[in-house]
């Protein structure tokens, strides 16, 4: 168990030092997570158009199939697959999840600690007009604490996020160049610093 913390613990400082690291590109989405069993709050970093963390942090009631209560947060990987439409995107990813969970219900036992493996895959719609998102997610998830189970809390969701910040599209002139020779030479101009 010690050795499983100390893995958990040097995983999210990878991640910490790899965003530390990363260029602030934005945008940042926040919003919530509505599940069948419950809910939560979602965070969103962009390194690029394509690519983001997700931290979420989620609580189900355990109604939903008797699974028990659950408190568990959440970090994924994702990939945004932009569309022809590009309000519309397909995500995939995959992380980890920690936390606790009252597998069965019961008030007389203490909530079990759990550790796992999480896949996303879903859809989102970003509107253009206003900087919000809406998504559709499936997230299975599988536990590697207290025997190999899987963790049917969470694993449907329905968000909204708000986004903050911009893209850092970066906007290039081709300009052709005629060189001494005569020869037409294509160059990349970046632009000019925004003030």
């Amino acid at each position: 168990m010690k050795q499983l913390h100390i893995l958990l613990i040097a995983l999210l400082l990878l991640t910490a030092t790899g965003s530390a690291n990363a260029q602030l590109v934005g945008p940042v989405a926040l919003g919530l997570r509505a599940n069948p069993d419950g809910g939560g709050i979602t965070a969103k970093y962009f390194f690029n158009e394509r690519n983001a963390i997700e931290t979420q942090v989620n609580g189900s009631s355990g109604n939903y199939n008797d699974n028990g209560t659950s408190l568990t947060v959440v970090a994924l990987y994702e990939h945004h697959f932009i569309l022809n439409d590009p309000q519309w995107r397909i995500i995939l990813g995959g992380g980890m999840h920690f936390g606790t969970w009252n597998r069965y219900g019961d008030a007389h036992t203490s909530p079990l600690s759990v550790f796992g493996l999480d896949v996303i895959g879903g859809v989102e719609y970003v509107f253009a007009s206003v900087p919000i998102g809406i998504s559709l997610d499936v997230k299975p998830a599988l536990n590697f604490v207290s025997g190999v189970t899987t963790f049917p809390n969470n694993t449907f969701g329905l968000g909204v996020r708000y986004y903050f910040g911009r893209w850092a599209r970066e906007k290039v002139r081709v300009v052709e160049v005629v060189a001494p020779e005569g020869e037409n030479v294509i160059d990349i101009v970046p632009p000019a610093p925004e003030n």
